[in-house]
């Protein structure tokens, strides 16, 4: 958008393309608060996981673990007046297991990127080191969201699903999330997100399924109670910093500025990121001005 300002008369939109119905809260959630909280109606929030996320769960079959996350999704958004989803594939189809780049993936995140009208849109980072672990469902996300990039400005590119074409659209500014499964060490804006901390804690323990079901299953844990997840999930916290050579304790979240839709212009920086942060010196090199 060309506005300097987001405002209740002329709002961002503002998308975050995960691949589970949880990645967002632990990875955007804070600076999606954030914006709420510092723009009120000048801003429209939206979340969309590629995958139904049922494989997550030791003992709900694929539709209960669907219905379920879905349900723990939408009332996390809720908290700060945002709207989630499951992506629907171009056949209209969600994806059950891994997340594969295919044509049908593709034209679905092209569909909802436009229906949207997205101005900018937060998706994983391609992991860029050999040596890095790897979630497939996180991978095939950013490369799917990567690979669309350019023809979120072609009006026929793929078949529009439910919702008129868009012939004035242009792509929006795409910003990379951190992962923890790859745990690289580069950014370009580091948030300080200390104000938002209680939200962004209460919108994770909306994910019962998960935080208190399948992840304590999966690594062989004791379920957190409330407390212990908070204090575990600060210390999370603590660990990333730690990753990104920031020096004090205050709670962040990484981001990195892609050119996989449109460039970066001088006021995003202040409107996407409007309280404190640290810009890298790698990004002012990157866009000068």
């Amino acid at each position: 958008m060309s506005s300097q300002i987001f405002t209740k008369d002329r709002p961002a939109k503002i998308l975050a393309i995960m691949a589970h119905p949880d990645d967002f809260e632990f990875n955007a959630g804070g600076l999606f608060a954030q914006l709420r909280s510092h723009y009120g109606e000048g801003v429209i929030l939206r979340v969309i996981n590629t995958s139904t996320g049922a494989s997550g769960h030791h003992l709900l079959n694929a539709d209960e673990a669907f219905q379920r996350r879905l349900a723990e999704a939408k009332a996390s958004a809720a908290l700060i007046g945002a709207e989630a989803d499951c992506l629907s594939q171009l056949d209209g189809s969600h994806v059950q297991g891994q997340v594969l780049v295919s044509r049908n993936l593709i034209g679905g995140i092209w569909n909802a990127i436009r229906s949207f009208g997205a101005d900018y849109v937060f998706c994983p980072p391609v992991v860029s080191d050999p040596l890095a672990g790897i979630h497939v469902d996180h991978e095939e996300t950013a490369r799917a969201v990567r690979l669309v990039g350019y023809q979120l400005g072609v009006p026929q590119a793929y078949p529009t699903t439910g919702h008129a074409p868009l012939r004035e659209y242009r792509s929006p500014l795409i910003i990379l999330t951190d992962d923890v499964y790859s745990s690289e060490s580069n950014f370009d804006v580091a948030v300080d997100i200390g104000n938002e901390f209680g939200t962004k804690v209460s919108m994770a323990e909306c994910h019962v399924s998960q935080v208190f079901e399948w992840l304590p299953f999966n690594q062989g844990k004791k379920p957190p109670t409330r407390e212990s997840f908070a204090v575990n999930f600060r210390e999370r916290h603590t660990r990333i910093n730690a990753r990104f050579a920031q020096p004090d304790d205050s709670p962040r979240e990484y981001y990195r500025i892609s050119n996989w839709g449109r460039r970066l212009q001088p006021h995003d920086l202040d409107l996407l990121f409007p309280e404190e942060k640290v810009i890298s010196p790698g990004l002012r090199k990157r866009f000068p001005g």
